[in-house]
């Protein structure tokens, strides 16, 4: 057994408040609750009490505990302190660490909401300070600042958790624990039960100790998902707590996050990963949720809010880290990114590979080359010419993305949902949408006039595909007017139109001001990233070395400068290796450095700090694959070392003309200017391409529509789901066969108690009828002109009042295909 040592007072900052911002309807806001007692007049003089809630926020407690630090002013005995908690006596929960005039305990049975700590001083000395605290606790199981809870489809009860029976929360009773281990051929194994087997092997940890390779295993419940976390523990010895250390952890925490994208409901079968032997071996815990994957909950509100939960518990069991730390790929990265940049103090450092900035201006890719694809035999595109239309090195790149753009598809539902549940747009219009848009309606808002989610992309208006290969001379003026007349758009329902659809301004503007569109100008001002990337470009694969380069033109739009990001690249294989132990090492370099940095001189600022404590050595640069490393400024110029290794590439809307921060989801609009393309048209071309673009073409020197900077960090959500107003109607939709031919047949009834106004809307034309009277119908039979009808959809709006309010209703019904010939 190894000695324990007792844990000195924690030297990390505490959690920074901020206000919570009201930045849309469905946001609900108010000054935080402050962690720290406000101090009398008399500066300089150690009077009052320095009280620190470590474990989280003091306004986003959850699950009931908090572990709060008291600092002692010298004019009161440590021994003379008191603490109640609305009244109950927690004094004999705080011990002293350190010198011995710092208190830490558990301050546990918290009631939900507001809760009062007070902090007292017996005796009769002159000036006895006191301190109150309000803690304020959210349930376990959330929500805490992400909004209302969505459906989910619980897995903690079967295989792999097996975690005992699960409530209506998804929740287990209680955590468990299991044990692996090392063994000496270099592969982890579940311990047996009794002493240690003869093959454990040892590891030595980053500060030194040497101990048996053994990982102790809490699996649980937070916030509806399953948790893990992992750290060296050899069964029958103590396990490090909030007063008290052990050797196997390094007092770090390392939190990992997981890739890909999916619209999931699911409490989901896998978290980031825990049993790591890069992280473990060097003594670091490390934990995860279900919910930290993006494959399961591509949600970066609610992965922030359970990292901050899962945190937080492991706080209040295990102690304070110095630091922790991300680390993750793909849209592991993506998510450490959003989360520092909405939430900053969650993770302190950013690890990532081959990632992404964010997850929607990321996704229009996986819609425009769908567009392109589609569009691009019609136009007479060789694959060189389709392959130079969508920028990427490789016409496989384009093919990959488009497992993207599935998440904006409202029936495209994961097998663990219901045949039943799953929304269809005939045979279950009220089921399940399993859209982005509707999957996060709490963030991006609901259109009150259909129910649905509303919609950031695609947005396909004035977009010239193309454009610079046109001017380039790779693809003739004829192929760029009919590639762009064959672009077309995405509906609501996720199907492809043919006419260019635009998104909903008012949710892209929210998109931007909450940070869901990462523009770096949040907590990623400061927060240290070192990214890196394998590079697998000509291979075709999407993650794609560009997306590097994003990274870096926000961060210096944001800031002016990119002090706080690192980027290397590297070859496949041994030398990303090389690249991520790298990224691992230098981390925690700079953070340890910040940390001392922080302690030493508080009055510097969090950019500062970062500025100062970035280790002299850790720079941009690239691996060869020969090991060999070059130290160089991300760059775009294709004469750089590293770029003549490793070349970059573009994207379809950089290729369109946009800017390479691909941050720009909807193009403000300018006329269309025949002489500014130095090609020449022919007239009739050019009257195509005025039917293409009768708004005109995207403005890309200015900023985008609703393109507007993050409103503040720690933006929450109320909990309490919308309410829209709803005009009551009665809609039926049919497809049938007149002499031969396929019509659409549309009828609304109104339901209301006063007369409203009807409009019914097919791909086939549209009818309008003014003041229906209640109970009476507005009818059309729209001619199709086909004799083979495919399965669609038809819209009504029935607009009228409502308690006093203008209210304006969507309904969408499908119609089954017909074929009149048979």
């Amino acid at each position: 057994m190894h000695a324990r040592r007792s844990r000195e007072k924690s030297p990390q900052r505490p959690w920074k408040l901020a206000l919570t911002a009201i930045v849309a309807s469905t946001l609900v806001g108010g000054p935080a609750v402050p962690a720290l007692a406000a101090p009398p007049p008399q500066a300089g003089v150690d009077r009052t009490f320095d009280v620190e809630v470590v474990s989280t926020r003091a306004d986003l407690v959850s699950g009931g505990d908090a572990l709060v630090r008291i600092g002692v002013p010298r004019n009161v005995p440590p021994h003379q302190v008191k603490v109640h908690l609305d009244g109950r006596n927690l004094t004999s929960q705080f011990r002293p660490i350190g010198d011995g005039r710092t208190l830490l305990g558990l301050v546990d049975d918290l009631a939900l909401g507001d809760n009062t700590l007070q902090i007292r001083s017996n005796g009769n000395g002159q000036g006895r300070p006191t301190a109150d605290v309000t803690l304020v606790n959210h349930p376990a199981q959330g929500p805490v600042f992400s909004g209302p809870h969505i459906p989910l489809f619980c897995t903690a009860s079967g295989s792999p958790w097996n975690l005992g029976p699960v409530d209506e929360n998804c929740h287990v009773a209680a955590p468990r624990v299991t044990y692996q281990y090392r063994t000496t051929a270099g592969s982890f194994a579940a311990l047996p039960d009794g002493p240690l087997p003869g093959n454990v092997a040892t590891t030595t940890t980053i500060d030194g100790r040497t101990v048996p390779y053994v990982v102790r295993i809490e699996r649980g419940t937070i916030n509806r998902a399953v948790y893990e976390i992992a750290l060296l523990h050899q069964p029958g010895t103590a396990l490090p707590d909030p007063w008290t250390a052990t050797d196997g952890w390094n007092e770090r925490l390392v939190y990992t996050f997981g890739g890909a994208c999916g619209i999931g409901y699911t409490q989901a079968t896998s978290t980031g990963g825990v049993l790591d032997h890069g992280l473990l071996s060097r003594g670091y815990a490390v934990a995860s949720s279900t919910f930290n994957v993006f494959a399961n909950n591509c949600n970066d509100v609610t992965s922030a809010e359970t990292a901050m939960m899962v945190k937080e518990h492991f706080i209040e069991t295990y102690g304070v880290p110095a630091f922790t730390m991300g680390w993750g790929g793909s849209a592991g990265t993506m998510q450490q990114l959003l989360i520092s940049n909405a939430y900053p103090g969650i993770i302190d450092g950013v690890i990532g590979q081959i990632g992404y900035p964010d997850e929607r201006s990321t996704t229009v890719s996986g819609h425009e080359c769908r567009f392109i694809s589609q569009a691009a035999s019609a136009a007479g595109l060789s694959t060189a010419q389709h392959t130079a239309v969508t920028g990427f090195a490789s016409p496989n790149t384009c093919f990959g993305y488009q497992f993207f753009d599935g998440v904006d598809w409202p029936a495209n539902c994961p097998s663990h949902v219901p045949a039943a549940q799953r929304y269809h747009p005939v045979t279950n219009p009220t089921g399940l949408r399993c859209a982005m848009a509707d999957f996060i309606s709490n963030v991006y808002g609901v259109d009150p006039a259909t129910g649905f989610g509303r919609p950031i992309i695609p947005d396909t208006v004035g977009v010239q595909y193309g454009l610079q290969t046109l001017q380039a001379g790779t693809i003739t003026p004829e192929q760029f007017v009919r590639l762009n007349e064959g672009i077309g758009g995405l509906d609501v329902q996720g199907n492809r139109t043919p006419q260019r659809t635009s998104a909903d301004v008012d949710a892209i503007k929210v998109a931007y001001e909450t940070g869901r569109v990462n523009q770096f100008d949040g907590g990623l001002r400061w927060t240290p990233i070192i990214e890196t990337r394998g590079y697998t470009d000509p291979s075709g694969d999407f993650h794609d070395r560009f997306r590097s380069w994003t990274m870096r033109e926000r961060i210096v739009a944001a800031n002016g400068n990119a002090d706080n990001h690192i980027s290397i690249t590297a070859a496949p294989g041994a030398a990303a290796n090389t690249a991520s132990t790298l990224a691992l090492e230098g981390m925690e370099t700079w953070l340890t450095a910040r940390t001392a940095l922080a302690a030493a001189q508080p009055e510097l600022d969090d950019v500062t700090l970062t500025r100062l404590s970035r280790p002299e050595g850790l720079a941009d640069g690239c691996i060869a694959a020969n090991g060999d490393r070059i130290t160089e400024a991300l760059t775009l110029d294709p004469a750089a070392q590293c770029n003549q290794l490793f070349p970059l590439h573009r994207n379809p809307r950089v290729v369109a003309g946009g800017p390479t921060t691909s941050a720009v989801l909807k193009c403000q609009l300018t006329p269309l200017n025949r002489e500014s393309y130095g090609v020449s048209f022919t007239d009739e071309q050019w009257q195509r391409l005025q039917a293409v673009f009768p708004g005109g073409v995207c403005d890309w020197s200015k900023p985008g529509v609703g393109q507007v900077p993050l409103a503040d960090t720690w933006i929450r959500w109320s909990p309490e789901p919308q309410v829209r107003p709803v005009l009551p109607v009665t809609v039926t939709v049919q497809a049938r066969c007149i002499a031969g031919r396929a019509y659409v047949a549309v009828q609304a009834r109104n339901d209301h108690v006063a007369p409203v106004d009807i409009a019914l809307e097919t791909a086939y034309g549209e009818r309008s009828f003014a003041g229906v009277a209640p109970g009476g119908n507005a009818f059309q039979q729209f001619a199709t002109r086909v004799v083979a009808l495919p399965t669609g959809t038809a819209t009504v709006r029935v607009t009228g009042s409502l308690d006093g309010e203008a209210v304006t209703t969507a309904v969408i019904r499908g119609h089954a295909a017909v074929d009149c010939a048979v």
